[in-house]
């Protein structure tokens, strides 16, 4: 994706339109599983445009981005629970513009600078538009030039659609084989870009989406880890491991930061840290099973079992264990390596 800023004149379009929809306000007839999809017409990519504010704590429009935009979608709604209770994981992991009304001190410098330079105005509670970038393992940031013109056409396609929705709350259901329950089938708008500007028009597609945001990682040298399963015995012991985001971002000044993942093994009979590292690899599988390897061959024999306490963990490891002839298992309940964690991040 492009890193280019926006133009004054990009930025100043945003805010019309974000005014428009500010005023247009359809979470006063929209949930959020009202949602549409898009594509952007200058990228492709697909969007998921999700208005929020029906519970009347928070308002704006999220539009999740990139090619597992539904699977997100569908894991965030609870239609998958893949990540169970590992909400850190998801929320680190999110791709997506957005924009939010919010309070005048809930906004950052860089918010209320860009305000003052476009020569606008606000007043209010709930009146501040704010907008913001997010890319998984990153501090979120105002989006770029490319994310500033997705967003215009969303915000633009979302009031459009919501014009309809108002009109008609079984917009949904008309393209479904059943009347019952919300509509299965979403909107898709889809542009075309002609000599007189985007033309947009209707698609529908099924909103659940086949496939997983986790699924097993294949470490690349399989050779390596068959050799190394039979190279080393095998104990009794039982290890537990697992690998998660840490709550405070690093990162030099004037660069987007970054949230690191700490893994940690652990013997379960004594306890004690076997190892643990920091990475800022979002894309951490290849590291936690070369992590496992180096175990492996430093202490000459491998574990009987090995309890992770997270899917990604498990995801990140199976097929790797498996070759080495390690049984692994899922065990969302370890205390003592939760309380490693808590420890060790609080002291860093």
């Amino acid at each position: 994706m492009a890193n280019l800023q926006a133009t004054k004149e990009e930025w100043q379009q945003l805010f019309e339109a974000t005014i428009q929809f500010k005023n247009q306000a359809p979470w006063n007839w929209m949930e959020d599983d009202d949602y549409f999809l898009i594509t952007d017409p200058e990228s492709s990519e697909l969007g998921c445009c999700v208005v929020f504010g029906a519970g009347k704590i928070s308002y704006g429009l999220n539009v999740y981005t990139g090619p597992q935009a539904r699977l997100f979608l569908q894991e965030l709604s609870g239609v998958t629970d893949q990540f169970d209770d590992d909400r850190i994981e998801l929320a680190r992991s999110m791709r997506a513009i957005t924009v939010g009304f919010e309070n005048r001190d809930r906004l950052y410098k860089d918010d209320l600078q860009l305000i003052r330079d476009l020569g606008y105005k606000f007043r209010g509670a709930h009146a501040w538009p704010q907008f913001r970038s997010f890319e998984p393992g990153f501090l979120p940031t105002q989006p770029n030039g490319q994310e500033v013109r997705f967003l215009i056409a969303a915000i633009e396609q979302t009031m459009y659609v919501a014009d309809r929705f108002q009109e008609n709350h079984e917009l949904y259901l008309e393209h479904d084989q059943t009347a019952e329950g919300t509509g299965q089938k979403r909107l898709h708008r889809i542009p075309e870009i002609t000599s007189s500007g985007v033309s947009w028009s209707d698609t529908w597609q099924p909103w659940l989406e086949d496939g997983e945001l986790l699924t097993p990682y294949v470490y690349p040298n399989e050779l390596q880890l068959r050799q190394i399963g039979k190279s080393v015995k095998t104990s009794t012991e039982v290890w537990h491991s697992d690998f998660q985001y840490i709550s405070q971002a690093f990162g030099e000044k004037d660069e987007r930061g970054s949230y690191p993942r700490l893994s940690l093994w652990m013997s379960a009979s004594t306890g004690l840290i076997l190892t643990s590292e920091l990475s800022d690899n979002h894309d951490f599988a290849q590291d936690f099973v070369e992590q496992l390897l180096d175990l492996l061959k430093t202490s000459g024999f491998k574990p009987k079992s090995i309890n992770v306490r997270s899917n990604k963990a498990f995801f990140a490891l199976k097929d790797s264990t498996d070759k080495l002839a390690i049984t692994l298992k899922l065990n969302f309940d370890l205390p003592e390596l939760y309380m490693a964690f808590e420890e060790i991040e609080d002291s860093l």
